[in-house]
């Protein structure tokens, strides 16, 4: 134990302190889903000394109402994982006097402020570690690293990371050089997945995902639209010249581009079966997504939806009116709409688009669970749906005690009307799902659910930024003895 840890508990109360579940959900990724089928999480928990971080959550069994709770201490990986549990206790304050009792006993127990659990690896998947010289590190590495702005956005992809299974072993060299993009929508994915509650396997290197929720099996594949040539770093001043061009490269240019991605998934025969990822041994049988993201241009991203569900299923929308198209043409090129309509195409159950698996994303995420830069705060603003599930404009700023988000907003899935093997929406119910029949197009949106944002950030001194900040929170003690 160290030395100076053992003399600060001693000195200091050991007490838990109660945190949210935003920053308890932070760090923590490790959740068996059957567990919520007979518990529930009724608060969260962090004890901090020295070098040593304890977590701990309360649920209640629903099966006997009483009251349980477990303790987590990092492992030799750096994650999170259970040191103790206590069962049983009748009451609220009975379990939390037991939990803050085992503090001391708990502290003995670490090594320079980790908890081995005899099957703890090789270590730590450090993200951030550098495997490439300065030079060869690319633009949004060195944000990550360099700026406090985006201190909240490491902090989140850090903890993300030490969860996530890298079968091929070239994640974070890849991630640091050319291939920044694919790989954090790799990252999002895991996350995305995981607050959805699918059990995560990537012990293969084709597909990507398995995901396993309720005795059923999805196999997905990640793909991205890569980054314009020179856009790396590029500031774009959000001007109507701007806007004008972003969407006219959206209406003209990304039904090409995602043609281009998804056909090329679709002919792909990995090695080294050479088998196409629908009749690989541990995916035959299960329901194939293709899963993309358009990091074609600044913002794109956040208007390219219109372009997938026209190539997907050969249909326009305008003004409420639904038509019926052959194909795309943009600069004498042409390419076929309704991919979902031919037959090469049968096998994929569903495509999948991801909006906002960006930085701005993961920054917002990690100030959602607490982390602070130094000198600015995030104000998002977009579509939001109401109790009732309509669209209505929204703005809202991102460290407002009251502000929520959830890793699966902004997710459109697009069910295939001729899958081979269909996939169930139930699986995906918090992400927008969409579908065609005879009668048109539907269209599920679930209720409080980001369709669409954007993410700006003021900049202010460190006083002005603890001044705003005791204003948001006198206004939400306000609005609570409202």
């Amino acid at each position: 134990m160290n030395l100076e840890t053992d003399k600060r508990v001693n000195e200091t109360s050991t007490k838990f302190s109660a945190i949210s579940r935003d920053r308890f959900n932070a760090y923590f990724y490790g959740r068996t889903p059957y567990v919520r089928l007979f518990s529930t999480e009724l608060e969260w928990f962090v004890f901090e000394c020295g070098n040593v971080t304890l977590l701990a959550t309360m649920l209640r069994c629903e099966i006997d109402k009483d009251f349980n709770a477990v303790v987590l201490g990092r492992d030799l990986n750096r994650k999170f994982r259970a040191i103790d549990i206590i069962v049983s206790k009748a009451s609220r304050d009975e379990l939390i006097a037991e939990l803050d009792s085992h503090i001391k006993k708990l502290i003995s127990s670490h090594v320079d402020g980790l908890f081995p659990q005899g099957d703890d690896g090789d270590g730590p998947f450090s993200l951030f570690s550098h495997q490439l010289p300065a030079e060869k590190r690319n633009y949004y590495l060195r944000l990550l690293t360099d700026d406090p702005d985006y201190f909240p956005a490491q902090v989140i992809m850090e903890e993300l990371a030490l969860w996530f299974k890298d079968p091929d072993g070239t994640f974070i060299r890849a991630m640091q050089g050319n291939e920044f993009n694919s790989r954090l929508f790799e990252l999002y994915l895991h996350a995305m997945f995981y607050e959805l509650g699918f059990e995560l396997e990537r012990t293969h290197a084709q597909p990507d995902y398995l995901l396993k929720k309720l005795g059923k099996t999805i196999a997905v594949e990640a793909v991205t639209v890569a980054e314009m040539q020179g856009a790396n770093g590029r500031n774009v001043t959000m001007n109507e010249e701007e806007l004008t061009n972003i969407f006219r490269h959206v209406d003209q240019e990304m039904p090409f581009k995602f043609s281009r991605v998804l056909r090329k998934k679709v002919g792909h025969r990995p090695e080294p079966t050479k088998l196409p990822y629908w009749e690989l041994p541990h995916t035959k049988g299960h329901p194939f997504v293709i899963a993309v993201h358009d990091y074609s241009r600044t913002m794109s991203m956040s208007f390219s939806e219109p372009a997938m569900r026209s190539l997907l299923y050969g249909v326009v929308t305008h003004e409420n009116h639904i038509s019926r198209i052959e194909n795309h043409k943009n600069e004498g090129k042409i390419i076929s709409s309704n991919f979902f309509g031919h037959e090469d195409n049968k096998y994929v159950s569903a495509v999948l688009l991801a909006t906002q698996a960006t930085l701005p994303k993961f920054n917002r995420m990690g100030r959602v669970a607490g982390l602070r830069s130094p000198t600015t705060i995030a104000c998002v603003s977009g579509v939001r749906t109401n109790a009732e599930g309509e669209p209505k404009p929204f703005k809202a700023v991102v460290e407002d005690p009251r502000y929520r988000e959830l890793w699966s907003e902004g997710v459109f899935l697009y069910h295939n009307p001729n899958a081979v093997i269909p996939l169930d929406p139930e699986l995906f119910s918090n992400v927008v799902n969409v579908s065609i029949d005879a009668d048109g197009m539907n269209e599920f949106m679930p209720s409080n659910y980001t369709v669409s944002s954007t993410t700006q950030m003021l900049r202010m001194d460190s006083d002005q930024l603890e001044k705003f900040m005791q204003m948001m929170n006198k206004k939400l003690k306000e609005d609570e003895g409202n």
